[in-house]
Parts: C-alpha cells; structure tokens; sequence
C-alpha cells in the first residue's frame, strides 16, 4: 500500500485562541489566570503522533512531508480618526477629566506601537524558537492583524494615576486567503491535508480539495474527557473525511512541555487538573462500552 504524503496546515491565530482556552489560576493567590499557549507545548511529538493516529485510524500509511504554521505579517497602519476623538471625549471625558483631544492621540498611538511590537516580539521569541527545535515545522507569515486604536475597548486608571488605554484588536485580514492559496498551490506534492482551525470559512476549501480527490482531515483541541467533550471548532467536523479531538488529558499530561516556563504553582493547577480527568476517565471506563471510533482515538 502507498504511504500517502501528508502535510499539516495551522491557522495561527485561531489555533492559539483555542490553546489559550487552557486556563489556570493558582489556588489561594491574588493573581491573574495563566494562559497556556504556542510556547509551552512539544509540537514535534504533537504532529508526529497525529500522523501515526491517522495512519491507523484510516488503515493507510501516511508520512509527515511538512507543517506550514500561519501567523500574520504585520498590523494594519495607523492613521488619525478626528472623528473618533469626540465621541471618546463624550464618553470618558466625565470619568477622566484630564483626558483632551491630544492625550487620546497620544495613547492611541501608543497602544498601537504597542501592539506592533508584541506582534513582532512574538516572532522572535516565540515562533524561531519553536522552529529550531520543531522538525518539518515552517512558520509562514501572511495577511494583517487588523487595529483599531480608536476603538475604545476599555479605559482606565493605573496604579500611579495615569491612564490606561485600550484600543480594539479586531482580527485577522488575509491570513485565511495566504492557508488557501497555499493548500491550493501545493495539491501536486500532497495526497492527504490536516487543517487545524475552526473558521467556517474554510468549508468551501475543504470540499474543492476533496473534489480534486485530496484527502482532508481536521484536528481539534478538546476540553473534558471523551464522555463531555467541548469541541473547539465543531463546525469543520462534518466537511472532513476524518476528524480528529485531542483530548485535555493528553494535550496536558503528553504535551506540554514542563521546562517551558510555566511556574511551578501552575503546574500544581495543571496536575490538580489532570487527576480530575484521570478521575472522570476511571467512570467513563466503567460505563458499558462504546463504539470506540464515535469520538475518535486518544494521542
């Protein structure tokens, strides 16, 4: 039997908005919740096992070629919006008397310089790092996050008296058009596709490909156990040829990567966590049994 050549494409932003779901708080703290994300994670082990769960799930050998990982490029530029700083001023103003038509410019100026440079602190932290220790992993970077810095999501004081801003993040602008042109494009050198997002967007795309005779599977990131499992992009699950979950115990027990930095009194949260599920999956178990492929094999 061929080995199916088999390439795995990321939506970035959805992909990380479905990891950052995983949240964590430490017991008996004064702290914010700790978000999981891109960083804490074994990819390499992650896409690995996924091919191999494929290869016996659908009885056919399937080899990893690559994993194209997309983020996006740059933000949108920012432009003065005169008509915006009055209605900010009508709303705020009361509350922040100190707040004038030139101090909103210079926040909203800020708030979005600031955005530009998590955005570009993310690539070299985050995403170059993944890549030198990630095999047949490539990060491509297409389309725009898209801002509104006069788009007032919240204002308030800090804790010297000062104001903080914040603008508006209102998405992606491109990066879904750069993932079809590339599934696309590169149909000649794959036989079978895995798409990790949950963006209805793509259904279309999911039937060419499987009109042009293509395999496509889906992978998504699961909370809960197998009995009460909380799908994260449900929506893509009928369009495939072989949908995937990735169940909470695994994502955490054998993938997340302990030496990541998470601190140590979240890791506590996380293996508090973990026995929970171990505790649910020891009732689940003691169920009559089910037809083990309706909800998928475990990695």
């Amino acid at each position: 039997m061929d080995t199916l050549k088999t390439v795995v494409f990321i939506d970035g932003q959805n992909f990380k908005n479905d990891l950052q779901k995983f949240r964590f708080k430490a017991t008996g703290q004064n702290l914010p919740e700790y978000r999981l994300d891109e960083k804490h994670f074994l990819w390499e082990s992650f896409f690995q096992n996924a091919i191999d769960i494929l290869s016996r799930r659908t009885r056919t050998p399937h080899r990893l070629v690559r994993v194209y990982w997309y983020n996006t490029q740059a933000t949108t530029p920012f432009h003065r919006n005169e008509r915006a700083i009055p209605e900010i001023l009508a709303e705020y103003g009361e509350r922040f008397p100190d707040l004038n038509a030139a101090h909103i410019d210079a926040l909203a100026q800020r708030w979005h310089r600031h955005q530009r440079e998590i955005l570009a602190r993310a690539k070299e932290e985050v995403f170059d790092a993944i890549q030198k220790r990630t095999s047949f992993l490539e990060f491509k970077y297409v389309g725009q996050l898209v801002l509104r810095p006069y788009k007032v999501r919240e204002i308030q004081r800090d804790r010297e008296g000062g104001i903080l801003y914040q603008g508006t993040v209102e998405g992606e602008k491109g990066v879904d058009i750069g993932i079809t042109i590339d599934m696309i494009a590169k149909m000649p050198h794959y036989d079978a596709a895995v798409l990790i997002s949950g963006d209805t967007d793509f259904i279309p795309l999911i039937q060419y490909l499987k009109d042009q005779l293509k395999l496509v599977y889906s992978l998504s990131l699961s909370r809960g156990d197998r009995s009460q499992m909380q799908l994260f992009s449900p929506q893509i699950k009928n369009a495939v040829d072989y949908f995937h979950p990735v169940f909470e115990k695994d994502l955490l027990g054998t993938y997340l990567d302990r030496k990541s930095g998470v601190p140590p009194i979240i890791l506590q949260e996380v293996d508090r966590r973990l026995s929970e599920l171990s505790g649910e999956r020891a009732q689940e178990e003691s169920r009559p049994e089910r037809d083990p492929g309706a909800a998928g094999e475990e990695f």
